[in-house]
């Protein structure tokens, strides 16, 4: 399990840039923002697979009740996947890394 929760770390972290590159970053070419795309679904679709490992490791297995706080960083992405708009789409962005981050903190101190 311990390279399971390695890799989550590191999923989350790729997870990080690829939300950061697509804050920062204004896409001219509709393929480049295609490829851009396919590769965040990737990501999220790795994190949120990772994320959920571990969780439920983390609750069933050890015990570790900041896994709850994981459940809520997996379910995050469709909260605000919900209540995006295209005006608001950089806030929402900052707000999604900011979960990411604070689920990398809870695997690091938690598990590492």
């Amino acid at each position: 399990m311990h390279i399971v929760m390695i890799l989550a770390i590191i999923i989350n972290i790729l997870a990080i840039l690829m939300l950061s590159v697509g804050l920062f970053h204004n896409f001219q070419q509709p393929k480049n923002k295609a490829i851009y795309g396919y590769a965040l679904a990737g990501s999220l679709i790795a994190y949120l697979a990772a994320i959920s490992v571990v969780a439920i490791y983390g609750l069933m297995i050890k015990h570790n009740f900041y896994c709850s706080i994981l459940f809520l960083c997996v379910i995050s992405p469709f909260v605000i996947g919900k209540l995006i708009k295209y005006e608001t789409l950089k806030k929402y962005t900052l707000t999604q890394i900011i979960c990411f981050i604070i689920s990398l903190i809870i695997l690091i101190f938690t598990f590492i």
